[in-house]
């Protein structure tokens, strides 16, 4: 994180730590992936490092996207200056070589971008603030930087010293080239005659163009085609050699300490665009209110899961959730296709957004940061691997709670199914009872229901944890029954309506 993104950057850091199979199984990876990939470049962008339990860090955050939000015309200018990085970023990136073609004329113009861009920024910040509109700390921040940044690496002179770079070659248009043909109409012979309007004289190669001294009826020396290059590639040739290391000394003398200044930047374009996207879909935003650590609150309501709706580009259906004070583990089930493990995705993406200081998709909430989101979700059986389903359930069960701590936030989707309903309740208890001891707190979808039920009796004899119901709602009854998508605490009813589903999907029975 840079200075864009944290009240101090000299404190040390309080990042809130999430597994990679996390990232998957909330599907966050895939999401942010496509809402960072705003310029389309080849670098992945790491947004994972934005997270934080740093309560003023997520506050710090909010500043600066509340107030984006409202200048337009801001963000427009931020963006310009991101891709303008990315262009300088993508041309270090490549290999530097005694070769120049058309195009490197256009890697140098983003010098002059450079100036343009970051001026333009630099000027609009200026003017929200002389005008008393700049509030955040990040953005008052950000005018100082952009400031210092055009006062140092383009000074007063820029325009003449990029005259002198790049001798008038920015403008590929301004190349004009004289062909002489023979009687049969073939080119025998070429010069390159005019740069920006200005006569060449071939035999020079300065700085600038100069003017043709010679009387304008004296004919040109043209050169057979198979004794010279291109002109154009001679021009840029000479040209570009002359002053590739002075460019790209000025080009690392700006981008120098610039790169946290672009993953800041990103970060909250990034934020942006998912509520712009939310938007569009009438799902609505809130900046939840942050709860102590230790209460390990979570309280929200009419909850969406965001990338739900912008996968199904329409709104779903809202949910409540609150986790009691001091920790609490739900145990989820009810019917089959019920929702229950978009509903368990939503409360993780809630929390994950909640923590990198970003809005989230509820009505209302209150929040409190966790040190790690541990999922341990069951996926299908890797038949490359020695052990079977089950071996490879308790192993991901195993790797899951060796990452918890009273302080995570544990999510279970049907953790345990690779062996029979009487010993995936044995197993499952005594997991569940770990957790419980541990203090920990989530939610653990289920279809053995014996494992809600006897949640009363493992309250009254364990200490830790308080473990509830929670349940999927059918609608209707007998062939007519159907998910209502809505979660309520509530006890378990002891059926997943598996015949009333498989009636209603294929008409058998």
């Amino acid at each position: 994180m840079g200075f864009l993104t944290t009240t101090d950057i000299l404190k040390t850091p309080s990042p809130m730590k999430i597994r990679e199979e996390a990232l998957e199984d909330l599907m966050l990876r895939e999401y942010l992936d496509r809402v960072f990939d705003i310029h389309g470049g080849s670098r992945s962008f790491d947004w994972t490092r934005f997270f934080t339990t740093d309560t003023e860090d997520i506050l710090f955050r909010r500043e600066v996207l509340i107030e984006l939000s409202e200048y337009p015309e801001l963000v427009s200018k931020i963006t310009d200056v991101c891709k303008c990085l990315n262009q300088i970023r993508a041309f270090q990136d490549m290999p530097v070589s005694g070769e120049f073609y058309a195009e490197s004329i256009r890697e140098f113009s983003v010098l002059q971008l450079a100036h343009a861009t970051m001026e333009s920024l630099a000027s609009a910040l200026d003017q929200l603030s002389s005008e008393g509109r700049l509030k955040s700390r990040g953005l008052q921040l950000l005018r100082n930087m952009m400031k210092e940044k055009v006062a140092s690496n383009f000074t007063a002179d820029f325009e003449n010293r990029w005259e002198k770079l790049c001798g008038g070659l920015e403008q590929l248009g301004s190349f004009r080239v004289r062909l002489t043909m023979d009687g049969e109409l073939h080119v025998c012979g070429a010069a390159l005659t005019h740069i920006q309007k200005e006569r060449f004289v071939g035999s020079l190669f300065s700085a600038h163009p100069i003017k043709e001294l010679r009387q304008p009826e004296k004919p040109w020396d043209l050169s057979a085609l198979k004794e010279m290059k291109t002109p154009a590639e001679e021009l840029i040739r000479v040209q570009l050699s002359n002053n590739l290391k002075a460019f790209l000394q000025d080009l690392s003398r700006i981008s120098s300490d610039l790169t946290e200044l672009y993953d800041d930047l990103m970060f909250y374009l990034g934020a942006l665009r998912y509520m712009g996207q939310m938007k569009k879909l009438s799902v609505p935003l809130c900046y939840p209110d942050i709860l102590p650590k230790e209460a390990r609150g979570f309280d929200v309501r009419e909850m969406y899961n965001p990338i739900l709706c912008v996968f199904k580009k329409s709104s779903t259906i809202p949910n409540d959730i609150t986790f009691k004070e001091g920790g609490e583990l739900l145990i989820l089930t009810g019917i089959n296709q019920g929702g229950k493990t978009t509903f368990l995705r939503a409360v993780g993406l809630c929390q994950a957004l909640f923590q990198l200081g970003w809005p989230v998709s509820c009505r209302e909430a209150a929040i409190s940061p966790v040190e790690n989101i541990v999922t341990v979700f069951s996926h299908e059986e890797n038949t490359n691997l020695q052990h079977g389903k089950l071996g490879q359930e308790l192993k991901t069960v195993r790797a899951g709670l060796d990452q918890a701590t009273a302080g995570s936030l544990l999510l279970c989707n049907e953790p345990i199914t690779g062996t029979s309903p009487m010993e995936n309740l044995y197993l499952s208890r005594e997991v569940l009872a770990a957790c419980k001891l541990q203090g920990f707190h989530g939610i653990w979808v289920t279809h053995i229901y014996d494992l809600a039920s006897g949640a009363p009796d493992m309250n009254q004899t364990l200490s830790g944890s308080t473990i509830s119901s929670l349940t999927a709602v059918a609608v209707g009854s007998g062939a007519d029954v159907a998910a209502s998508y809505t979660i309520r605490r509530g006890e378990p009813k002891f059926t997943s309506y598996a015949k009333e589903v498989l009636r209603r999907e294929t008409g058998v029975f």
